[in-house]
């Protein structure tokens, strides 16, 4: 007996994942549509669209040859708890089943006509409604004010500020509701497994689908057929968009000066022991530790501890002028490795202070050190604040303690900065590896193991 039930969420991502718990991985999507969502807070905001995904179980479905042909194996690398999850046929079409006759019921007992809800009636009103620069248009020209009389209110600025920002809201998100719903569409069905997967590993619903209908457009008919041919260009198109910076490469006798910046609890003064660590112990460099992170006495003996046992110099500042007295006792060095506060992203004036830190030294790269156990949303905004101590590369860490890796994909979309290393634990110095953009891409699609 078939079990057919709706789910919906905010995103393609969310409504998957209520399938997925909800009717186990023998699940099959049998329809895909965005659907009028709850009012906003304010009084004057719109309701906003909801992804709608219908699915089932025990339904036998007919898939075209080329799909059956492309379904991947158990042991594919994309493989997860919900893999078979797949549309029915075409796009945005529901399964068809007939239902028994019902009985005819006596006139007194019949039920009533069914009448439009409100619900209902809003979406058809919104159908038939003008073009949304026409509706703004008309919305702004309503919302001037008119020549007053005796006998009208007074004019109130505030419902005009509103009306303007109800318009305005209208039209972005009537814009973003196309523009979402025709990406799910659009999405090939012998691909929408490779959607669905990427969605699933967090990567950027846009940028999935750029992804699946360029594999689309390079593909040939074979290698659609053939699993480890697609996933093979599947990963030659992430590494292709994925921007890595060479690693720290100290020259003998030609003095580097690196700087490690970012916010509070994202392991710098961890990862500077590991580079410290490598480059002592293993290359042999000459070099040194300076730390400017007067704010937690705890981190500053922790560096101490690792520059004692591994035989480094180390000088504690807190001025540029400090700043600029270490460095030129460190004159004779081939790198100098910089630790600093953990500043708060909504801190500026902290953040300012680095600025200020760094202005009248020469420092060759500064590496922001962001934690991936954020959202990316979060990240966008740690490096956006960060911007004024003018990074150079990023430092992503704690990438054993983010449940997915598909995150590293959009964060290098996203934010305009390479990825310089990688961390993937606690252990000094093992756990630190240069960023190389085939093992981020195999890392994205479930390839590879961080260890």
């Amino acid at each position: 007996m078939s079990d057919v039930r709706t789910f919906k969420a905010a995103s393609m991502q969310e409504a998957l994942k209520l399938v997925r718990e909800e009717m186990g991985s023998d699940a099959v999507i049998l329809q895909t549509k965005q659907v009028p969502g709850r009012r906003g807070l304010l009084p004057w905001t719109r309701t906003r669209e909801e992804f709608e995904i219908t699915a089932g179980l025990g339904i036998k479905v007919r898939t075209p040859a080329a799909v059956q042909n492309n379904r991947r194996p158990a042991s594919s690398p994309l493989q997860h708890r919900a893999s078979n999850l797949q549309p029915a046929g075409a796009r945005n079409e529901s399964v068809a089943y007939s239902e028994p006759p019902s009985r005819e019921l006596p006139s007194e007992r019949r039920p009533a006509p069914i009448q439009q809800t409100p619900a209902l009636e809003r979406r058809v009103e919104e159908d038939n409604r003008p073009p949304v620069h026409n509706r703004l248009e008309q919305r702004l020209q309503d919302s001037r004010p008119r020549p007053s009389h005796t006998s009208q209110p007074a004019y109130d600025p505030t419902e005009e500020f509103a009306e303007k920002l109800n318009a305005i809201q209208e039209m972005l998100e009537s814009l973003d509701r196309r523009t979402r719903s025709q990406r799910v569409t659009d999405v090939p069905p012998e691909l929408f497994h490779i959607y669905t997967d990427l969605i699933d590993a967090e990567v950027d619903e846009t940028i999935a689908h750029d992804l699946v209908s360029r594999l689309k457009e390079h593909a040939t008919p074979e290698q659609l057929k053939d699993t480890q041919a697609s996933q093979s260009l599947l990963a030659a198109l992430i590494e292709a968009q994925l921007d890595c910076a060479s690693p720290i490469r100290p020259v003998p006798g030609q003095r580097k000066v690196v700087a490690l910046v970012g916010p509070t609890g994202v392991g710098k003064t961890t990862t500077i022991a590991k580079l410290a660590a490598n480059f002592r112990l293993r290359d042999n460099i000459k070099m040194g530790l300076i730390t400017v992170d007067t704010y937690r006495i705890a981190a500053v003996e922790q560096l101490r501890t690792y520059a004692e046992i591994i035989d480094l110099p180390m000088k504690v500042v807190s001025t540029p002028r400090e700043m600029q007295m270490a460095l030129d006792e460190m004159v004779g060095l081939d790198l100098v490795l910089i630790d600093t506060a953990g500043r708060s992203p909504s801190d500026d004036l902290k953040i300012q202070e680095l600025e200020s830190l760094f202005r009248d030294i020469a420092i060759d790269e500064i590496a922001l050190v962001m934690s991936m156990t954020s959202s990316v949303r979060t990240l966008e905004a740690i490096a956006e604040r960060f911007k004024v101590a003018r990074p150079t590369s990023m430092i992503l860490t704690k990438l054993d303690e983010a449940p997915v890796m598909g995150s590293l994909l959009t964060l290098s979309q996203k934010v305009k900065l390479p990825i310089q290393y990688l961390t993937t634990g606690q252990d000094v110095p093992d756990d630190i590896e240069p960023a190389n953009a085939a093992r981020i891409s195999r890392l994205v699609l479930g390839e590879d193991k961080l260890s």
